[in-house]
């Protein structure tokens, strides 16, 4: 048996629904395509070690300041950890060494990491490079 009833639809649809109907799923199909595409595409990569002026140096500043927050942030967590370490094991633990190792590596990073965003901040300010960025 074939199903009559899909052949009748299309017998009761005029030339206009048609048309109608096509012309939704083209525009269906369009919609579908350029999500696809636009999906598939990334937005433009900043080269986070230039300091070509043509490139967003506050941006880049910024990013640096804020990771330079977040080095600060592991170094309180690891100096409250040695503190908690000592109280419990000793200060000759290794546990206590450890983490204030960590902490003071952590500092040393963050202020590493500010040099670095103020570098880009002079530059955004002067549109210019460092003559030596350390």
């Amino acid at each position: 048996m074939i199903d009559t009833s899909s052949r009748r639809y299309e017998e009761k649809m005029s030339h206009g629904d048609q048309a109608i109907a096509l012309s939704c799923r083209g525009l269906l199909l369009c919609c579908i395509v350029v999500l696809v595409f636009s999906g598939c595409t990334s937005p433009a990569s900043i080269d986070m070690d230039s300091y070509d002026p043509s490139h967003n140096q506050t941006e880049i500043a910024n990013y640096y300041r804020n990771q330079a927050v977040a080095m600060r942030e592991k170094a309180g967590a690891q100096a409250t950890a040695a503190v908690r370490y000592e109280a419990l094991f000793g200060p000759e633990a290794d546990l206590v060494s450890g983490a204030k190792s960590l902490a003071h590596y952590y500092e040393q990073t963050a202020q590493e990491l500010e040099r670095v965003a103020q570098a880009h901040e002079a530059i955004a300010r002067n549109k210019r490079t460092p003559a030596a960025v350390r």
